[in-house]
C-alpha cells in the first residue's frame, strides 16, 4: 500500500467515525423531539376528548358518543379510540391503519416507539370519575417526516465526507508531490541521469529531503564522471597516440587481426601505408612543437580523404607513419585511393621549409580474403619501399599473387539482384554463450550468398564479401528484408530460441523500411519477442535519432536492440546513455591485448559496470581459446561469442 493511500485513510477513518457518531446523535436528538411533541399534542388532546365525552359517558348515550369518536378521528390524529365506564366495561372503540405511504418502516415505528404515543384521561362528570378513554395517536405522519428529515440529513453527511476525501486526496497528492519527484529522481540516477529538482517544496521536512537528493545527484554525477575520464584516460594512453589522437600501432595491430581473423566483416580491402618525407630532418631544423604540428595536419588530411570510406581505420603507427584500411576495396580501387592520398597530402608542401612537392611516400596492399595480418603489412611495406626507390610523388600497390577476377560495381549490382530474385541467400548462425555457464543466451545469423563458379561449383560468399557493395548499390535494406524474412519462416516458429539479426544502418534511412519491418514485428507478435537487432556502433553513431527511434519500436513488441563491435573507435560513454541497446557487443580486439596491460582489463572492468548500471548486458566477442575465456572472469562479462564456443553452422 503506497504512503498516499495510508495517510489518506489514517485521515479519514477518524473523521468517519466523527461522522458517524454526529449522525447517530443528531438522528437520537430528533427521535426525542418527535416523541416529546407527540406526548404533548397527545395528552392536549385526550383531555378535550374527555372533556367533550363526559356528559354522553355520564349518559351512557351511545349515538353521542359514535358522533363525538367520528369527528375526532376526522381530524387523522389516532390510531384507535376507547371509551370505557369506570367499571371497565367498554361503550365504543374505534380502530384506523397506521399505514403511511412513503413514511418511516413499520418495523422501525414498532421497535423505537412500541408504546409510547398510548396514552389514557379520565372522564370527569361534577368531580366524579364517570368512564376512561383509552387512545393511542396516529405517530406515522411525524415520524414519516422525522424519518425525511434523516435522509437529507444523511445525505449532507455523505456530501459532506466525499468532499473532505476529495480534498484530502488532491491536498495529499500536492503534500506528497516532491516524494514522486525523488522517486524519478532515483530511478534517473539508476539510469546514469542525474537530473535536479528545481522545485523545492514548501514544506521543511519535503524540502530537506529534495536538497539531499540533489546533493547526492550531484555528487554520484561527478563521481561517475571521474571513474569514466579516468577509463577514457587509460584507454587513450593505451590505444590512442598522444599527438594526433589516432589510433597506435597496438591499437590498430589488433583491429587489424581481428577484421583479418573474421570474414563476416572484412573479406577484402586495400591497406595503405603513409610515411612522411624527411621528417627527422625538418623536426631537428625546425623543433618538436613544429614537427607536432606537421603530424597533426598530416592525421587531419589523412581524416578527411578517408571520410568517404565506410569503416575504416586510420592510425598513427609513430613518427612520420601513418596506415590507413579500407575495408572491401577492391583491386580495382587500390589505385584510385593512392592518388587520392597523394593529391590530399600534397597540401603539406606549402606549409614545409622542406623543398619536396610531394612530401611523403605511399605503399598499398590488396588484400583477398587469405593471408595473415603481418603477412599484408609486409606487402604494403614492401610496396612502400618500391614507392621509395621510384621517386617523390609515386605510389606503389601490391596486388595478388594470381590472376583475380574483378567484379565493377555495377557487376556487384546485377550480381545481388539476381541472387535476392533467384532466393541464394542462405543463413548460418553462431551461439552466443553466457558466462560463466555456458547456457546458450541467443544464435546470431550470419548471411551467405551463392556464387556458382565457372566450373559449376557452388561458393558461399560471407556478408564481409558482398554488404559493402550492397550497400554502395542501395541494396542494403533489400538485403535485410530477404534476411529477416528468412528468420521469421524458417527458425523463430520452429524452436524457442533467440535470434540476433544485423542490420544495416543504411536501411534505416531506407524510405518504407522502418515500416514494412514494424509491420512484421506486429504480425509475427509470438516471435518478435526472441528477435535481436544488431547495428556496428559506428553505423548506429551515424544516425542516432533513427535508431533511438528503432529501440522505442522495438521495445513495444518485445524485441531487443544489440550495439556490434563497440569500442572499435574512440567515442565516449554518452553513446550508451544515448541509444540504450540492451546488449553490448565488446570489438574482438580488446581480447587481442587484454593480458598486454593493466590499462585494458582497467577499461573494460569500468566499461562493464557502465553498461550494467544501464542495464546493459555484455558480450565479449572473439573469444577463440581457454585462455581467452578464463579471462573473462575478470571482466563480469555476461556472455561470449567465437570460434571457441561454437562455429558457424
Amino acid at each position: 500500500m503506497t504512503l498516499a493511500r495510508k495517510l489518506l485513510i489514517g485521515l479519514m477513518l477518524p473523521l468517519l467515525l466523527g461522522f458517524a457518531g454526529a449522525f447517530a446523535i443528531s438522528a437520537r436528538n430528533g427521535l426525542l423531539y418527535v416523541e416529546e411533541q407527540l406526548a404533548q399534542q397527545r395528552a392536549d388532546a385526550l383531555g378535550s376528548l374527555a372533556a367533550a365525552l363526559s356528559r354522553a359517558v355520564t349518559n351512557d348515550d351511545r349515538a353521542a358518543l359514535q358522533r363525538l369518536i367520528d369527528a375526532e378521528f376526522a381530524k387523522g390524529d389516532w390510531q384507535w379510540v376507547r371509551v370505557e365506564k369506570q367499571d371497565g366495561r367498554p361503550l365504543i372503540e374505534r380502530r384506523l391503519s397506521s399505514r403511511l405511504e412513503g413514511g418511516a418502516p413499520a418495523w422501525l415505528i414498532e421497535w423505537l416507539i412500541p408504546l409510547a404515543s398510548q396514552a389514557e384521561a379520565a372522564v370527569m362528570s361534577e368531580r366524579q370519575q364517570t368512564g376512561v378513554v383509552r387512545a393511542r395517536s396516529h405517530s406515522g405522519a411525524a415520524y414519516a417526516r422525522w424519518w425525511r428529515d434523516l435522509g437529507e440529513l444523511l445525505r449532507w453527511y455523505l456530501l459532506s465526507a466525499l468532499l473532505t476525501l476529495l480534498c484530502s486526496m488532491l491536498l495529499l497528492r500536492w503534500l506528497l508531490r516532491p516524494l514522486r519527484m525523488v522517486e524519478w529522481q532515483a530511478d534517473s540516477i539508476c539510469q546514469r541521469g542525474f537530473p535536479l529538482n528545481e522545485t523545492l517544496p514548501g514544506t521543511q521536512d519535503l524540502r530537506r529531503i529534495v536538497e539531499a537528493m540533489n546533493r547526492l545527484s550531484t555528487r554520484v554525477k561527478i563521481m561517475l564522471q571521474e571513474s569514466e575520464q579516468l577509463a577514457l584516460g587509460l584507454r587513450r594512453q593505451a590505444y590512442q597516440h598522444p599527438v594526433t589522437g589516432l589510433s597506435n600501432r597496438r591499437h590498430f595491430n589488433n583491429t587489424l587481426a581481428n577484421l583479418i581473423d573474421s570474414s563476416e566483416e572484412f573479406a577484402t580491402g586495400v591497406l595503405a601505408l603513409v610515411q612522411l618525407r624527411d621528417f627527422k630532418r625538418y623536426n631537428d631544423k625546425n623543433g618538436t612543437f613544429s614537427g607536432d604540428g606537421l603530424l597533426v595536419d598530416t592525421a587531419r588530411l589523412l581524416a578527411e580523404c578517408a571520410s568517404t570510406i565506410p569503416h575504416h581505420l586510420l592510425a598513427h603507427l609513430g613518427g612520420a607513419h601513418f596506415a590507413l584500411l579500407a575495408p572491401d576495396y577492391s583491386l580495382l580501387q587500390g589505385p584510385e585511393l593512392g592518388a587520392r592520398i597523394c593529391t590530399a597530402l600534397s597540401a603539406l608542401a606549402g606549409k614545409c621549409t622542406l623543398q619536396e612537392s610531394y612530401p611523403a611516400y605511399i605503399g598499398l596492399a590488396y588484400y583477398d580474403g587469405s593471408g595473415s595480418a603481418a603477412e599484408l603489412l609486409c606487402k604494403a611495406d614492401m610496396a612502400l619501399q618500391a614507392a621509395k626507390s621510384a621517386g617523390p610523388g609515386c605510389w606503389k600497390l601490391s596486388g595478388p599473387k594470381g590472376e583475380e577476377a574483378v567484379r565493377c560495381a555495377s557487376e556487384w549490382r546485377a550480381f545481388i539482384e539476381h541472387s535476392l530474385a533467384m532466393n541464394r541467400l542462405r543463413l548460418q548462425t553462431q551461439p552466443v554463450l553466457g558466462f560463466p555457464d555456458r547456457k546458450l543466451l541467443h544464435r546470431e545469423v550470419l548471411v551467405r550468398l551463392v556464387e556458382e563458379e565457372s566450373n559449376g561449383v557452388e561458393r558461399l560468399l560471407t556478408a564481409g564479401s558482398f554488404m559493402a557493395q550492397a550497400e554502395r548499390a542501395g541494396l542494403s535494406a533489400e538485403v535485410d528484408r530477404a534476411v529477416i524474412s528468412l528468420v521469421l519462416q524458417r527458425r523463430v516458429q520452429q524452436e524457442e530460441v533467440q535470434y540476433a539479426i544485423n542490420l544495416s544502418p543504411f536501411s534505416l534511412r531506407t524510405p518504407g523500411f522502418f515500416g514494412w519491418l514494424e509491420q512484421q514485428l506486429r504480425v509475427n507478435q509470438m516471435v518478435a519477442e526472441r528477435l535481436i537487432f544488431e547495428m556496428s556502433e559506428q553505423g548506429a553513431l551515424t544516425m542516432a535519432r533513427e535508431v533511438q527511434s528503432l529501440v522505442r519500436m522495438l521495445e513495444r513488441y518485445g524485441s531487443r536492440f544489440s550495439l556490434d563491435h563497440f569500442g572499435r573507435g574512440f567515442g565516449s560513454f554518452t553513446t550508451l546513455q544515448s541509444l540504450r541497446p540492451h546488449y553490448l557487443k565488446l570489438d574482438g580486439s580488446y581480447m587481442r591485448s587484454l593480458g598486454e596491460g593493466k590499462e585494458c582489463q582497467f577499461f573494460l572492468q569500468s566499461l562493464t559496470k557502465i553498461a550494467h548500471g544501464l542495464d546493459i548486458q555484455v558480450i565479449i566477442e572473439s573469444v577463440e581459446s581457454q585462455m581467452q575465456w578464463d579471462r573473462l572472469s575478470t571482466l563480469n562479462a555476461d556472455a561470449a561469442q567465437g570460434y571457441f564456443l561454437g562455429r558457424p553452422e
